[in-house]
């Protein structure tokens, strides 16, 4: 019985969720879409590519609440992991371009570099949501 609880040992601990994630759904995912669409700084193709996001985390989840036979503790812990990677990611690339887009004075042509990089960034947070369902 010990060999099958053998890789909760490597486990990292889980990082904290930042407090700008926990409103103003209980889901931090969705409120970093909430965020990005409702930020009035981004063009249309950000906000397709964070409703995207938004749209296999909620596939995710009805994956997960639906498999047949029921994902063990490890799926389940694997999976919530890799979405909270990917949440980081994204929202690593989200404060990155908001701090450039203020300290640029708003002026978006100056802050392309960051754009291009948070729309990587949550290009790359989708994919891993894919790949959870996947693997």
């Amino acid at each position: 019985m010990a060999g099958n609880w053998e890789w909760l040992r490597g486990l990292q601990p889980s990082s904290e969720v930042p407090e700008q994630l926990c409103t103003p759904t209980v889901s931090p995912e969705l409120n970093l879409g909430v965020q990005v669409i409702g930020s009035n700084i981004v063009g249309n193709d950000v906000v397709e590519l964070a409703a995207q996001y938004m749209a296999e985390h909620a596939r995710l989840e009805l994956w997960m609440g639906s498999h047949e036979p029921p994902l063990g503790l490890r799926q389940q812990f694997e999976r919530g992991r890799a979405s909270s990677e990917a949440l980081l990611v994204a929202y690593e690339a989200w404060v990155a371009f908001e701090t450039a887009y203020q300290a640029s004075g708003k002026k978006v042509d100056q802050v392309r570099d960051e754009r291009e990089k948070l729309k990587a960034a949550l290009r790359r947070a989708t994919d891993a949501l894919v790949r959870a369902r996947i693997e």
